[in-house]
């Protein structure tokens, strides 16, 4: 049981305690005794009414695996670690024309929803999203909690999330309809808080990161590019079709990368 769980019991726990000693003075006809217990127990049901709301807030602003993570911190704060995990960037196509062909008054809400279906495809799947920039989504899997398959995870939310886009376009305007560009890497990042003592945020930290990004921008509308890292976990459970030339770092060196065309039987 985590922190607030244990806070709301121990609350629930008060709240009985105060109602069985009101119960008690009442039928004693201590006015005094009884005016204070109920005082107590409208003070409990305020507290319990303002975590539930803080709670609900927080919601909104970190992904839950990562708050019920820092909630179990004693204190509730953690320090960053070195943690494999397999990094998900997805940014969607001609949004620079998206913005000018939409009014603004229907683009948050279009945007929007293509932010649910990345959201329900990453979170299905088990993993984290770190934010949204804009059109981007920055996720993760295997961090904070442990997931063995990550790689096959992150790959399987990536393909739901084209499925989900298709069947998400005969609801749009024709100039509403866009694809994600997909990239997916596999290797060790720092994850944890980042910031100043005053701000910060929690996310992940490395070149996987980078190179997620890079790999997304090299694919074309609608298709998943992995790295020759998710490949080797993966090339036996997927079909896929090596792209020789890719750059690592300022054109360099090259690496081969992927661009994912199925799964084998059984999959997704």
């Amino acid at each position: 049981m985590g922190k607030e769980e244990s806070a709301c019991a121990a609350l629930e726990a008060l709240q009985e305690r105060l109602r069985g000693i009101l119960a008690r003075v009442g039928s004693a006809g201590e006015a005094a005794l009884e005016a204070q217990v109920r005082e107590a127990l409208t003070l409990v049901a305020a507290c319990r009414s303002e975590a539930e709301r803080g709670r609900i807030l927080l919601e909104r602003f970190l992904d839950p695996a990562v708050l019920a993570h820092l909630l179990a911190a004693d204190p509730p704060m953690v320090s960053g670690a070195r943690r494999e995990v397999t990094v998900l960037f997805a940014d969607l196509q001609g949004y620079s024309d998206l913005c000018e062909r939409v009014p603004l008054e229907e683009l948050t809400s279009v945007l929007g929803r293509y932010l649910a279906v990345a959201l329900e495809a990453i979170r299905g799947e088990g993993g984290v999203v770190d934010r949204w920039m804009g059109d981007a989504v920055l996720g993760w899997f295997n961090a904070p909690r442990d997931l063995p398959d990550h790689p096959y995870r992150a790959l399987r939310a990536a393909w739901w999330m084209q499925q989900a886009v298709g069947a998400l376009h005969p609801t749009l305007p024709p100039e509403g309809r866009r694809r994600f560009r997909i990239g997916l890497h596999t290797g060790e990042v720092w994850v944890g808080p980042l910031g100043t003592p005053d701000y910060w945020t929690y996310t992940v930290v490395g070149s996987v990161v980078n190179y997620a990004r890079r790999l997304q921008e090299a694919a074309p509308p609608g298709q998943i590019m992995l790295s020759r890292a998710v490949f080797e976990r993966l090339r036996d459970r997927i079909e896929a079709r090596a792209l020789p030339v890719f750059p690592v770092r300022r054109g360099d060196q090259v690496v081969p990368v992927y661009r994912f065309l199925g799964f084998r039987e059984g999959g997704p």
